[in-house]
């Protein structure tokens, strides 16, 4: 009988630490995550142009026949983006969340210029961002989908480049929007890899028609909204869809 009743106890006790030790992991991460991706950029509608050619008497690159301070598009054609993000969790097992993001991306075009300096375009964007994320079956499975949208202010600059830079956009506050999908593969509780796909517009608000004077013959606020007088003749968005790979870190 008193076997008996050691044997209870001992299942009893194991039971407690078993159900207490569970609790413990379950709670022992908090609901910050950060995560981190690099990725490939394609410019679109006006970003994307590949009619890139140097005026060698005046030393000036023209895109599609003009300076690029005027030009139909802003000759680029590939990119590349690195974005980061800390996220909240507002429900448990992580199926909605709050995001603030960090990120930068650039488009260029490179081409031939002869005499052994290439000539090209590069727009570049800095941004800060805020927006949630869902996952419809959390974050607690091996794999799991995710969809996310941030609003974003942007801080977008570029040039004209041979041998060193030409014609300068003036880094300029523009305000836009992402939106991606992604699918997370779990390594192990705190650490998860994921691919994506995002579409990104930099540019949706706050176009500027910038007919002030140039603050030089080669540097001046980023025209990218039409009008009959500053030589632009229709709106310029700086529009990408970009593919990447990232890690979610999961906080103790």
């Amino acid at each position: 009988m008193l076997r008996l009743k050691f044997f209870l106890i001992l299942i009893l006790s194991s039971a407690v630490i078993t159900s207490a030790q569970v609790k413990k992991d379950s709670a022992s991460l908090s609901r910050f995550e950060l995560s981190f991706h690099v990725g490939y950029s394609k410019p679109m509608f006006e970003a994307y142009g590949n009619d890139v050619v140097i005026n060698r008497t005046l030393d000036q690159i023209f895109v599609v026949g003009e300076r690029i301070l005027t030009s139909e598009n802003l000759g680029t054609n590939t990119g590349y983006t690195i974005q980061t993000f800390l996220k909240y969790s507002l429900l448990k097992k992580g199926y909605a969340k709050a995001m603030l993001n960090l990120g930068y991306n650039i488009l260029y075009g490179i081409y031939p210029g002869g005499g052994g300096y290439d000539i090209g375009t590069r727009i570049q964007t800095f941004s800060l961002g805020a927006g949630a994320e869902i996952n419809p079956l959390g974050h607690e499975k091996k794999f799991y989908p995710g969809i996310y949208g941030l609003l974003r202010l942007n801080l977008i600059g570029g040039e004209t480049f041979h041998k060193a830079g030409l014609d300068f956009f003036k880094v300029t506050p523009r305000y836009g929007y992402s939106a991606g999908i992604k699918v997370n593969y779990r390594l192990k509780k705190t650490i998860a890899l994921f691919l994506g796909y995002s579409y990104t517009y930099d540019n949706l608000w706050s176009k500027q028609t910038a007919e002030e004077t140039p603050v030089d013959d080669h540097t001046i606020v980023f025209r990218d909204e039409a009008s009959p007088t500053n030589g632009i003749r229709f709106n310029r968005r700086v529009v990408y869809w970009s593919i990447y790979t990232g890690m979610n870190f999961f906080f103790k």
